[in-house]
């Protein structure tokens, strides 16, 4: 979820992105059934333009880009009542700018 994410020109590079895109693919491309970015700013959405063509197939397959309206529906629709709820109600909490990341870990 990247709901208050800030990204600057020197995010831009890039290599990280690449690095982290290999690890994950040698790691966890077995085990990974989906992975959901939720908000993505139009400053990352290039970068991963940039970087999309490195990314194998089965890799892309697995990455779903929604807004957090898209993505709630699909969590509701892929998951159990239980895990949705945890899921969703850690969007919130994501969303909610009274909350310190401190309180968020303890809940």
């Amino acid at each position: 979820d990247l709901h208050g994410q800030q990204f600057h020109l020197s995010d831009l590079n890039p290599a990280p992105l690449v690095r982290m895109i290999q690890s994950q693919e040698a790691y966890f491309a077995a085990r990974l059934h989906e992975t959901i970015i939720i908000g993505m700013p139009r400053m990352a959405t290039a970068l991963k333009d940039t970087v999309w063509s490195l990314v194998p197939e089965k890799t892309k397959d697995k990455i779903r880009y929604m807004s957090e309206e898209e993505a709630q529906l699909h969590i509701k629709t892929q998951c159990d009542e239980e895990v949705a709820g945890r899921i969703l109600a850690a969007m919130q909490q994501n969303r909610d700018n009274r909350l310190t990341l401190e309180q968020r870990k303890k809940s």
